[in-house]
């Protein structure tokens, strides 16, 4: 099989197991939200945060160094990326137990601080992983780290209702936590051929050290990123207005994390494929950016008709009145969508610093809702800072792109008005035309909104129009692949 057609199904493989843990993910929280109560959701979401502050496993992204190293078939190299994954596993739930007393008392309760301690036992299980599977994406087989990222999913999903009736409380959660690490360890060992040996080797330590520290830093600004306004609701706020906030971010963030994965697996080949052709990648570009607004603006668009109906019917009526919050974090994630399609094409063209400022400057939102959480107003805030950080965070990266490979910020700032003018319109329709609680006449506005967001694109730019047509030609002759294999020239 050439390398190809091996990348190609790789990142087909990859694609759909994210949309099966992605889909998993959100019908655990369905389920668990349906059957707790809003502050025992807010202490599963403050217990998820805790781990994502602490855990430096995934931060250093040790997998990713077996991938990248020439030494990553070595087998005693592999034996001292184990003995550095076990050591930050150590650490880190050592770091989690040192803080547990602080955590419950001055955050969640002193009846937390048992469950708290538990959660520690999280990292280190993490530090006992085989990194096996993705020595064997060196040669581009993808299917063990499949399996183990998602089977473990499937269980976890599986089980989620039979423990939510048993402990009826956020302990459903901890324990899901802590079934789903021990089963993808169990998965990354059951598919390894090599023996677990951690070992300390001082030169690959070393090296291990010099890939991950700038990996880890950027983890602890991402976790700011994604966390940071947990962090502060949870300190501030009521449990259950935690929960509320929980539940408002998993829907804005579902499709966005599904669109930036699919978006990254298809866009960063045909970047990386014209990045030494400047016209080619001006029109490779757009078409991208193009599709990504579209899809951005079909995400807020959908919260925005149809959003308050969807969480009142997945997690039940007692999350009435947080579409609103749910649809300006939507908002939000559509700007980090295009903000990633620029981070993706400064990557294909060898800009990694791209996506550190990209995320430094990210934190100016977490600035503001610091503000926010200090006068302690609504809790709707924090989506308008988010907002704000996004903003400013991706006219820094396209004033980086333009200077680094010389594309136009009009090619980004044209599509993203156009969208924003199409959300103008949306906002304008559903506040003035008549619908209800009957959740089909919202989604028969939202599917005529959609058909004249499109429409707009295709008129404001022909290169759009020419692919869709080509794209419709093909899908009509026969079956043909997702995307041409060029974009059509303007």
């Amino acid at each position: 099989m050439s390398v190809v057609k091996k990348t190609l199904m790789g990142s087909s493989y990859l694609s759909a197991s994210e949309i099966v843990n992605q889909g998993c993910s959100l019908l655990r929280n369905i389920i668990l939200a349906r059957f707790l109560t809003k502050a025992d959701f807010g202490v599963a979401a403050l217990l998820g945060t805790i781990l994502t502050l602490f855990e430096m496993t995934s931060k250093m992204a040790l997998g990713q160094q077996v991938v990248q190293s020439r030494h990553g078939d070595n087998e005693a190299f592999l034996d001292s990326i184990h003995f550095t994954q076990l050591s930050l596993g150590v650490l880190s739930s050592l770091l989690i137990m040192a803080f547990a007393w602080p955590l419950a008392t001055f955050v969640a309760g002193p009846q937390y601080i048992g469950s708290i301690l538990l959660l520690g036992l999280v990292p280190l299980f993490s530090g006992l992983g085989h990194l096996e599977i993705y020595r064997k994406t060196r040669q581009l087989q993808f299917g063990r780290l499949v399996l183990a990222e998602t089977i473990p999913q499937i269980l976890t999903t599986l089980a989620a209702w039979p423990l939510a009736v048993f402990f009826k409380d956020y302990r459903a959660v901890l324990w899901l936590l802590l079934g789903r690490s021990l089963l993808f360890i169990a998965m990354t060992h059951l598919m390894a051929e090599r023996r677990f040996s951690p070992k300390y080797n001082r030169e690959w330590l070393n090296e291990s050290l010099r890939f991950g520290w700038p990996l880890l830093l950027s983890g602890f600004v991402q976790m700011g990123n994604f966390q940071g306004d947990g962090m502060i609701v949870a300190a501030g706020y009521s449990l259950s207005q935690l929960g509320e906030f929980s539940v408002a971010t998993t829907m804005a963030m579902a499709p966005g994390m599904l669109l930036l994965r699919v978006g990254n697996s298809i866009g960063l080949p045909l970047m990386a494929q014209a990045r030494a052709h400047p016209e080619e990648l001006a029109t490779q570009y757009s078409r991208f950016l193009e599709i990504m607004a579209v899809l951005a603006c079909a995400s807020t668009l959908g919260m925005l008709f149809c959003g308050e109906q969807v969480i009142v019917m997945l997690y039940s009526s007692k999350y009435t009145g947080i579409g609103a919050l749910a649809c300006l974090l939507t908002a939000a994630q559509a700007i980090r969508i295009i903000r990633a399609t620029v981070g993706i094409t400064a990557m294909a063209c060898g800009d990694t610093m791209n996506n550190l400022l990209s995320s430094s400057w990210r934190l100016t939102g977490l600035g503001l809702a610091i503000i926010v959480g200090v006068l302690h107003a609504s809790i709707t805030w924090f989506a308008l800072t988010g907002f704000v950080g996004e903003v400013i965070s991706l006219s820094v990266v396209v004033a980086r792109l333009a200077r680094k490979q010389a594309l136009s910020p009009m090619l980004t700032v044209k599509p993203v008005l156009l969208g924003v003018l199409c959300i103008g319109v949306g906002i304008v329709l559903n506040a003035f035309a008549p619908h209800g609680p009957h959740l089909i006449l919202n989604w028969l506005w939202l599917a005529a909104v959609l058909v004249l967001t499109v429409a707009a694109y295709a008129i404001v730019f022909p290169g759009l129009r020419i692919m869709i047509g080509e794209f419709s030609r093909k899908l009509k002759s026969r079956l043909g692949s997702l995307f041409p294999q060029q974009w059509s020239e303007s």
